[in-house]
């Protein structure tokens, strides 16, 4: 008899199952029904566990009579081969270009739809540097802004072309504030705008006592002229000189005006930070005041312009006169006859100033 008789029969008289069998030699159900099948032989382990358990004596697997091997299935081979990875990279690749086409003729149309091309050249930026190209930031609020006498600035300007004219040249315009006209405009600087190019580069050396509106004027075909004005003002070199850190004070004590008088009056606050100082006037009527000290005459009579700055105050005076009223040229301003607006300082040398505690 081979082994697998041999298991079946001695078994069957012990009256066991083949689930009683594998539980008593720890292994699955399979395995016995295997070995009484003959498709497989038991370990020489498994063997002698048998002998002790069925009371029997096996032969070696040597000398068992061999079993007919069970053909057994070709193995499946994998569902990812490479045909089938190339043809995945290749189909994904695809989507992506038609979604990718897609969504830029979408893009392209809807920007179509809402930024037109202007007709007319513009100004898309005005930008100012030191000499080496560090930024600066002269804005002031206001509309103002505020450089030092002196310094060379570097000033770049950027546009674009319109759909019907180009940019030939950019133009640097200055007028003094408190004119009103242009019998005093002139030109800067001028640099030409070549094809396709799309910003102007200048270099400007800020005059003393700068105070006016600066005009970005671009040159095109037909006579065209495009502007952007920007407001520009450097204090005057002695302005800088009076000023005590810690101390506030004023460039003037005193403004004497015209009733009508459009110009503008810009005071200084000495001492303190530009941007923590806080102005006010006590009659809006007669004279008003930005957040850069410059001083709007509005109509007659007498105003005081009050900075503020911490516990401390300083103030000006300003007095508004009919306009028939003549003033003198002992006036405590040095306006240019007939100009008003400017710096307000006093001459022949600037007064002490005095600054006091608020309250």
């Amino acid at each position: 008899m081979n082994i697998s008789d041999i298991i079946k029969q001695a078994r069957e008289e012990l009256g066991m199952t083949q689930e009683d069998l594998a539980e008593r030699l720890e292994v699955s159900r399979q395995a016995v029904s295997k070995w009484e099948l003959g498709a497989s032989v038991p370990s020489p382990e498994n063997l002698r566990l048998l002998e002790e358990l069925l009371g029997v004596e096996l032969p070696a697997p040597e000398a068992a009579v061999p079993q007919e091997a069970v053909p057994q299935a070709p193995p499946k081979p994998p569902f990812w081969n490479w045909k089938r990875v190339v043809l995945l990279v290749l189909g994904v690749l695809v989507v992506s270009a038609l979604f990718s086409a897609a969504l830029f003729t979408a893009l392209r149309a809807e920007t179509n739809v809402d930024a037109p091309l202007r007709t007319e050249p513009h100004v898309t930026g005005v930008y100012f540097f030191d000499e080496d190209a560090a930024p600066l930031r002269p804005d002031l609020g206001d509309g103002w802004n505020r450089f030092t006498a002196g310094e060379r600035v570097l000033m770049l300007v950027t546009f674009e072309d319109g759909a019907e004219n180009s940019v030939n040249a950019v133009s640097l315009f200055l007028t003094p504030t408190g004119t009103e006209t242009l019998d005093q405009r002139r030109q800067v600087a001028v640099q030409a705008a070549g094809e396709g190019r799309d910003f102007a580069l200048f270099a400007w050396d800020i005059p003393a006592d700068l105070m006016g509106h600066l005009e970005v004027a671009l040159e095109c075909g037909g006579g065209l002229q495009a502007t952007e004005t920007l407001n520009v003002t450097a204090p005057s070199s002695y302005m800088e000189d009076q000023g005590i850190p810690g101390i506030l004070s004023l460039s003037a004590k005193e403004i004497t005006a015209t009733e009508g008088d459009t110009g503008h009056y810009l005071l200084e606050a000495l001492g303190a930070p530009m941007a923590e100082v806080e102005w006010s006037t006590s009659d809006p009527e007669v004279a008003r005041v930005a957040n850069t000290g410059t001083v709007f005459i509005e109509g007659e009579g007498e105003a005081v312009i009050t900075a503020s700055w911490k516990d401390q105050t300083a103030e000006c005076l300003v007095h508004v006169l009919p306009k028939a009223t003549i003033v003198g040229t002992e006036g405590n301003t040095d306006l240019p006859e007939g100009e008003p607006g400017g710096i307000a300082k006093s001459v022949p040398a600037p007064p002490t100033y005095e600054s006091r505690k608020a309250g």
